[in-house]
This record gives structure tokens, sequence and C-alpha cells, in this order.
């Protein structure tokens, strides 16, 4: 059985979610982007998980601020699309001086995806698609009935489209994408900020957007 856990990333208020299975002590994680590590390992600890990847969803400081910390510690893999593995590594383009004036920069990623790429991970395939929109280096990640979105969907907002590459077309084009995958089926959708939710073809119209 395959688990999906929130951990709220701090001081901004974004989504990371640990994924893992019964038959490994290895897990996924996606969009680490606290400033520091701390909750993350807490919960690693309690269920004595190795992290072996780590999937980002676009390239914002609040979704990767944690990722050079696990690194140090456990060595692990970094999974994103070409153009947000352009962007991590510069402070302006990851956004995070714009924040703190300080700002920090990762290094290149292990793993470069596109749409339709598949990572075969503990019996789970996890199916990558590019789905622009709040960025155009945005990318999802299909497992099983779950869908991790990033940015691109979250309930009852609208999709920030203001900051740089982020475009409202792109936006209405990635949802499409998304809706004929859900067809007759509910996804469980996993986003970057706030709470997850699910969806299928009758709850199209309780999601907002541009």
């Amino acid at each position: 059985m395959m688990y999906i856990n929130r951990i709220t990333n701090s001081p901004v208020s974004s989504n990371c979610f640990v994924i893992h299975t019964d038959n490994t002590n290895s897990c996924i994680i996606v969009d680490p982007g606290s400033e520091f590590d701390s909750n993350i390992i807490e919960y690693l600890n309690e269920k004595k998980l190795v992290p072996e990847y780590i999937i980002l969803t676009h390239e914002h400081f609040d979704h990767i601020w944690s990722t050079p910390l696990l690194i140090q510690k456990f060595k692990v893999k970094v999974i994103c699309s070409n153009k947000c593995g352009e962007r991590i590594i510069d402070k302006k383009k990851n956004m995070s001086l714009f924040y703190n004036q300080i700002g920090f920069e990762l290094e290149k990623p292990d793993l470069i995806v596109k749409s339709l790429d598949v990572l075969i991970w503990n019996s789970v395939d996890f199916t990558f698609l590019e789905t622009p929109g709040h960025t155009d280096s945005s990318i999802s990640i299909l497992a099983e009935n779950n869908l991790l979105v990033g940015d691109l969907m979250i309930y009852g907002h609208k999709t920030v489209t203001k900051l740089p590459s982020g475009n409202k077309i792109d936006v209405i084009n990635s949802l499409k994408l998304i809706y004929e995958l859900v067809k007759d089926n509910t996804i469980v959708v996993y986003p970057g900020h706030g709470d997850i939710f699910e969806l299928n073809n009758t709850s199209k119209e309780n999601f907002i957007y541009e």
C-alpha cells in the first residue's frame, strides 16, 4: 500500500509530501520547501524512512528550500523539469532572493523529466505530466489515483499566474489535460498549498480559475 503524508513547510505555508509504501523504508519527498528540514526529519525518523528521490513540481523557493540539507544528509537524487532545473540554480529565478534579500541556490538536478515519462518505484508507476500555468516549468505527478499538482490547482483559489512565466491560457490547457485524465474516475489531488481534495467530473465547478 502507498501512503502520502502532508508536511506543512515553513515559514511559507506550502505543502511538502512524503510518499512511502509498506514493503521498504525508502521514500520520495515532493516539494520540501521549509527553510530548515527539522519537520521532515522528524517524520522520517518516526517512520524509519530514508529518502531516495526529491521531486520538485516547480522552482519557487517555498517548494525547494530544504533540498540542499536533505541532499547533504541522505545523498538523495533530485527530479524536475528541464526549465525548473535551469532556475533552481539561480537565486533570482527561484525567487528566494526577493523573499529575504539573501537567497539560496541549488545544484543541477540528477534527472530531468518531461510529459509521460514514468518512474517505476516500489512497483508504483509515477507518470510525469508537464502542466504549465503557474510557471512554464511546472509538472504534475500521477501515481495510481493520486495527483500531485504543485501550484497549478489550489482548491477554492485562482491559480497564481502573475509571477515570471505564469500564463492563464496555459492554466486552462493544463486543467483540460487533468480533466481528461479524470474521466469517470475520482482522483485525489495533492496541491502545493491548502487542503487535499477529490476531483471528478461532478466537482469541476468547485475549482476556480481565470
